[in-house]
């Protein structure tokens, strides 16, 4: 079968790779997932008589239900779940996708070493699709069934000849991460470095998939999945499959990486304008390392990775975000409040939508940190309205209400949060101190005791595996003496 530009989509994030696989009407095909992420997540919130159908024990069919409705009160549709880690598991409900071919990265010595890693993933999702199944392991490859599918995760050199019509799903940090050890998109920052070309890994599908459909590519720069300096290779990937196609992209993406290299080495302002003029999505908030130092607390080195980009693009919101992170987390809250104000008045465009909503998020919470306590509900109210179903606003705006003793109000804004997912001792702690002055409280501890339970199982599981490996939980005493409040009350 030929391949040409038909046949190959270039995405930025790779959930859109669902949306290409709809567009074309794709149906019962094999799917050959080069990734070193499942992207398998099962969506949680689902219509209430799939959840009732699906679910195998009562607590399932309580916890299922409780998502689901809290889901539906603020959102009819059940696709905007979808993101780049759950959109191939709706993608096999809807037909699209018959059997499941994941190939992980690395050589058989990482395949051993990820064993369990990869055994771990699989009975997580086995039992988050109700579905119970064993597995078989050879050298490399490691195979089950799933909803009557086949399910092969392999390492490149063992995937099957498949002479069938497929699906490739390509992400470029296949290339990059050398392990799914290292799968983290923290895990070796700055230090990565690619484990197989481009040119290799075509060679092979070329021989082992001479029948795709549709090939979708992810640059995945998005989240520092896949370093920035490397972007071009999705462009790359496409050409060596059709250089006719993709022959001139190719070329400009090439050049637009060598100028933001030359920035990179020597800081200097004209190589960074060069880059972003032949390609601007060289702009996006992952255009340089702060944010995954930023994640792991290493706020000098962040600090110093936004200041670079500062000084090249000072009105990037996105280095303006990531600067006002830092100062939110130093407890300078003025210096917060100026760059998240600057970020949220910076350009509008689908480029930094993102940055947009979280600057709006973190002007909220320095707000309320500066006892602004009007103008912090005004912007909570206002990030509510664009993100309904995060969790994280609620739980301030309930703050909010109980510093002005609308505890009933305080106590519905802690309960939605908790039902959409931020389940943790200091919000379960408010809850019950909040629903206390409530008459109708009875009902609320009911659903704290429950919460309570979950959050418990959840916390002395991960205290295991962190004693287990030696790490250390951030602030494990105040979590501990809470945790001993809420039993004794």
């Amino acid at each position: 079968m030929k391949i040409n530009s038909k046949n190959i989509v270039l995405i930025e994030d790779h959930d859109e790779a669902l949306k290409v696989w709809e567009e074309n009407k794709i149906k019962n095909l094999d799917l050959v997932h080069i990734d070193a992420h499942m992207d398998f997540g099962v969506h949680r919130a689902r219509p209430i008589e799939e959840t009732v159908n699906k679910a195998r024990s009562l607590k399932e069919l309580k916890r299922g239900l409780e998502y689901s409705l809290a889901f539906r009160r603020y959102e009819y549709n059940f696709a905007k779940q979808t993101n780049i880690g759950n959109y191939i598991y709706p993608a096999m409900e809807k037909g699209i996708i018959r059997d499941f071919y994941w190939v992980i990265p690395g050589r058989l010595r990482e395949f051993k070493q990820s064993l369990k890693f990869i055994r771990g993933m699989l009975k997580s999702f086995l039992r988050q699709g109700t579905c119970q199944s064993c597995y078989r392991i050879k050298d490399g490859i490691i195979s089950t069934q799933f909803l009557g599918r086949k399910f092969i995760a392999c390492i490149l050199e063992k995937l099957p000849i498949l002479k069938q019509r497929v699906l490739l799903d390509i992400d470029t940090d296949f290339l990059i991460v050398d392990s799914l050890i290292n799968s983290n998109n923290t895990a070796k920052i700055s230090k990565r470095k690619p484990w197989i070309l481009p040119e290799d890994l075509v060679k092979v599908l070329k021989k082992r998939t001479n029948k795709p459909q549709v090939i979708t590519i992810a640059y995945s720069v998005n989240g520092g999945y896949t370093p920035i300096r490397y972007k071009h290779w999705g462009d790359e990937i496409a050409f060596l499959f059709a250089p006719k196609d993709f022959k001139r992209r190719f070329e400009n993406s090439f050049k637009a990486a060598q100028y933001f290299n030359l920035f990179c080495s020597s800081s200097k302002k004209e190589y960074y304008q060069k880059a972003v003029k032949l390609n601007p999505t060289y702009r996006v908030a992952d255009n340089n390392y702060g944010p995954l130092y930023l994640n792991i607390r290493k706020f000098a080195k962040a600090e110093k990775e936004f200041f670079k980009v500062a000084k090249a693009d000072p009105k990037n919101p996105a280095v303006l975000l990531g600067l006002g992170n830092i100062s939110l987390a130093r407890r300078d809250f003025k210096k917060a409040k100026k760059h998240f104000s600057v970020s949220l008045k910076g350009e509008n465009s689908r480029l930094f939508e993102r940055v947009k909503s979280q600057s709006l998020l973190n002007l909220a919470q320095t707000e309320f940190r500066l006892k602004n306590f009007k103008k912090a509900k005004e912007l909570f109210f206002h990030y509510q309205k664009d993100k309904p179903l995060e969790p994280q606003g609620r739980y301030f705006l309930g703050r909010i209400y109980e510093k002005e003793k609308n505890f009933e109000d305080a106590v519905a804004q802690y309960q939605d949060a908790i039902s959409l997912g931020l389940n943790n001792i200091e919000i379960i702690s408010r809850l019950l101190e909040t629903a206390c002055h409530l008459k109708t409280r009875h009902g609320i501890i009911k659903f704290i005791i429950a919460k309570y339970k979950e959050f418990k199982r959840e916390f002395l599981r991960m205290k295991r595996l962190n004693l287990k490996k030696s790490k250390k939980i951030k602030g494990l005493q105040k979590i501990e003496e809470k945790m001993l409040v809420v039993e004794k009350s």
